[in-house]
């Protein structure tokens, strides 16, 4: 049975085991690379172990491999809440980089704001700078518990019911 190509996940899995093995793939330049640190990310318990490789990746001089990191920081902030400071800092300087990704229209940029939205919905927001929290707001309902509005911060239940 032939291995998976390497775009797939599962090309990568030994990652899981060998979290070096993305930093080989940084090293020699692998166009896979990034897909490798996806597969660190989504499939690693530990949530100190893909930080620095995603800053790493942020730093690559292929676009793919931006794009990717891009995305793996996203997963960062969904499956373990925390993004570094370092990461938000890379983070920033990418929602102004206009580099096209491979053949497509997508840019750095648009990789870079899907990344942001994730932060801003999943990570710990008391965490992330002032100029993060006002361009990205989070989800609405954290908006409408600091109004008053539903939720256990706002005097109703889950449901949005008032007491009484």
């Amino acid at each position: 049975m032939p291995a998976d190509p390497p775009w797939f996940l599962s090309a990568w899995a030994g990652v899981l085991d060998r979290p070096q093995l993305v930093d080989e793939a940084l090293d020699r330049e692998d166009e896979y690379a990034g897909v490798a640190l996806l597969a660190l990310v989504l499939g690693h318990p530990d949530p100190a172990v893909a930080p620095p490789r995603i800053r790493r990746a942020l730093a690559a001089r292929n676009p793919q491999t931006r794009a990717n990191a891009l995305q793996s920081l996203g997963h960062q902030a969904r499956l373990h809440g925390v993004v570094d400071a370092a990461s938000i800092l890379a983070l920033r300087r990418a929602l102004r980089d206009d580099t096209v990704v491979g053949r497509g229209p997508y840019r750095i940029r648009g990789y870079a704001d899907t990344a942001a939205d994730d932060i801003g919905s999943f990570a710990r927001r008391r965490e992330l700078p002032r100029w993060f929290r006002r361009r990205f707001p989070g989800p609405v309902l954290q908006i409408e518990r600091r109004a008053g509005g539903p939720g256990p911060d706002g005097g109703g239940d889950a449901s949005g019911q008032q007491p009484g």
